[in-house]
């Protein structure tokens, strides 16, 4: 039977992962550390709290003026650099395997099948298709925002069916993932906004455990998207 509202895939997300939460929780922080969640990105916040209750702002100025011409704040610009440089190639390279692997993984967990950590690491094999199919979606993506953001959002939605489209079919190459998505999408992109933004709460919530929350949010948010994928590939398949 077809799911007419986001509750009702919050709610069938919740039964599938019944009893089954902390591999999800473990397969969902390693998949968001390597790149291969739906949002591949983290904010980190430095606070850095120089000098006594005492001193001066002038002081502190001055001495915070002297530590960005100091050599060890250039060693560590250096090194925070290389590190970010060195992520964001990782990120790149094996972060299209990850995600693809990811959405397996939903997807089975979904579908009640034995679901494990190796399914994260199941498509390393086609590394390069699954390259090719996120490295083409970004830059559509980013194309797209840079033309007044909406057209970037639409393609968002369009081309996400892609890694589980390329999950289930192993003989498609990245590009048939893509346009797969594209033609499969056609119609639904407002449902599925609609399922995203239905999280919105929780994500407040998780929010206020100062970001603990989204261990359980993310297995959640994926599940459902699973379910949403799986159902309106059973519907245009059949077509």
């Amino acid at each position: 039977m077809t799911l007419q509202y986001a509750s009702e895939y919050r709610a069938a997300a919740r039964n599938m992962l019944r009893g089954r939460w902390g591999m999800a929780v473990l397969v969902g922080l390693v998949a968001a550390l390597l790149g291969g969640t739906g949002s591949n990105s983290f904010n980190i916040t430095y606070k850095f709290n120089g000098g006594s209750g005492n001193t001066s702002f002038v002081d502190q100025y001055t001495n915070y003026g002297s530590f960005l011409e100091s050599a060890w704040f250039h060693m560590v610009s250096a090194v925070v650099l290389a590190v970010t440089v060195i992520c964001a190639v990782v990120f790149l390279i094996i972060g299209g395997a990850i995600r693809t692997g990811y959405c397996k993984y939903n997807m089975k967990l979904v579908n009640g099948m034995p679901a494990g950590f190796s399914d994260l690491f199941s498509e390393f094999g086609r590394l390069g298709t699954c390259l090719v199919m996120q490295l083409v979606k970004t830059v559509l993506i980013y194309i797209g925002m840079l033309l007044l953001v909406v057209p970037g959002v639409i393609l968002t939605y369009a081309y996400s069916m892609a890694p589980y489209i390329l999950a289930e079919h192993p003989d498609y190459t990245g590009i048939q993932a893509l346009r797969e998505s594209r033609m499969m999408m056609r119609g639904h992109k407002w449902r599925l906004f609609c399922l995203q933004i239905s999280f919105i709460g929780w994500a407040i919530l998780a929010g206020l455990t100062c970001g603990i929350g989204v261990l359980w949010l993310t297995p959640y948010t994926e599940a459902s998207t699973a379910i949403f994928y799986l159902e309106l590939a059973g519907d245009y398949y059949r077509a």
